[in-house]
């Protein structure tokens, strides 16, 4: 007996079958195995939206994800679940995938089985092709760098200098010509001297207080929230975040894409040819005729946008040689945007704040703030964004009206 559910992009099948103790159900009494089945059949469309939420999780990091997923759980007085085990996993299938389930078995019932019996849960999760919306509270936080120096460096102890999530790239939503994560460095730490030989960079400062350090000889540059810097291919610098007892939140993108595949795999060997460590910092140049763009929301004029939608800011415009754009958009609430497809760029949203929809590839898909929509050449779109839901008005005392989406361009050559 099988029920197909479908969430979004998310397509698994559900199935069941019922192995009980000995002395968990009487023998011989007639449609005892029906009404066992029916009642699993009910239990897991009752608890369904659960093991979406497990595939929205995984998909979120990686897309190739898919196969069968068996889950064997013990069950007590009332049907609820006392125990859950994975017993069988495709190679194919996640570990966090098969963990998650496990965990969240843990918080059903399945009324109409008798305590004592073991009931086998086969989960089938059918591969995706596409992937347009992802949460960065669902992407594994990576760390890099070496744990600090217990009473040697200044703010609260921390076990690595950054971490990084990565939001979109070829392998979470097969995003062609950029790749961008969310970093987030520890008070008072920094990303050490570094370089990306082939890739040019932006970085949004979400969240914080920082500055770009460059070669030897070339003045700090300090950044305030609603900072976009463009860091051009092989500029030596150095990303250091001046707050002593709060965390620096980046968006970072890289156009072409190479360097995050460090952050996946830091032995991947292209990874680690396109984010260069640079362990003599006093032995570089400025590249001649290279420099840093920098440009701050708040000193750039807005342009009102159609429909009373809000106003945009161009803070990084894209020009010969250098295909990244980067928009930041104030938005009124309820502002609804739409796309025709652009056939010439590949287009990101990340919301900074705020909550809402968007329609993209025959589906609507719920946002919250730290979403991240990629949008492909050619995908049309339709976004409607407000302040608060509906749960949140009760609390607006302590809520944001404040709407921020930063939009992010690449030209759709960049490879």
């Amino acid at each position: 007996m099988w029920k197909s559910l479908g969430t979004g992009t998310l397509v698994l099948t559900l199935g069941m079958a019922a192995t009980p103790t000995a002395n968990a159900q009487a023998k011989g009494k007639p449609g005892e195995a029906q009404q066992a089945a029916q009642a699993i059949e009910n239990a897991l469309q009752k608890n369904g939206a659960d093991v979406h939420r497990c595939f929205e999780k995984v998909l979120a990091d990686r897309l190739d994800v898919a196969g069968t997923v068996e889950v064997t759980v013990a069950v007590g007085k009332g049907g609820r679940v006392t125990a859950a085990k994975v017993k069988k996993a495709d190679k194919v299938s996640s570990p966090a995938l098969s963990a998650c389930i496990e965990k969240a078995a843990l918080g059903w019932t399945i009324p109409g089985i008798e305590p004592g019996a073991s009931v086998v849960l086969p989960f089938s999760f059918k591969p995706q092709q596409n992937q347009y919306v992802v949460n960065a509270s669902d992407v594994s936080e990576r760390a890099l760098g070496a744990p600090s120096s217990k009473g040697k460096s200044a703010g609260p102890k921390r076990d690595v200098p950054f971490t990084v999530k990565v939001l979109a790239d070829e392998t979470n939503v097969k995003a062609e010509g950029v790749s961008l994560t969310l970093l987030s460095i520890g008070p008072a730490s920094r990303v050490a001297m570094h370089r990306h030989p082939h890739s040019a960079k932006i970085l949004y400062l979400v969240k914080g207080h920082a500055r770009i350090l460059g070669p030897e000889g070339v003045a700090p540059i300090k950044l305030e929230e609603g900072t976009a810097v463009l860091v051009p291919a092989g500029y030596p610098h150095v990303i250091e975040n001046m707050g002593r007892q709060s965390t620096a939140v980046f968006l970072q993108a890289f156009s072409p894409p190479g360097p995050e595949r460090v952050y996946r795999d830091p032995a991947d060997a292209r990874g680690r040819a396109e984010f260069e460590v640079i362990r003599d910092p006093a032995s570089v140049k400025v590249p001649a005729g290279v420099g840093v763009v920098v440009a701050t929301a708040a000193e750039v004029k807005p342009v009102a946008m159609a429909r009373g939608a809000g106003n945009l800011r161009t803070l990084i415009d894209a020009g010969p040689g250098q295909p990244l754009s980067l928009f930041q958009m104030d938005l009124a609430d309820g502002a609804e945007l739409q796309g025709k497809g652009d056939p010439s760029a590949t287009t990101i949203f990340y919301l900074v704040s705020g909550t809402g929809s968007v329609q993209v590839g025959g589906e609507k898909l719920p946002l919250a703030a730290e979403s991240m929509i990629y949008l492909p050449r050619k995908a049309s779109y339709a976004m409607k964004v407000a302040a608060q839901d509906k749960q949140d008005k009760a609390d607006k005392a302590e809520k944001s009206d404040k709407i921020v989406v930063v939009e992010l361009k690449v030209a759709a050559d960049r490879k």
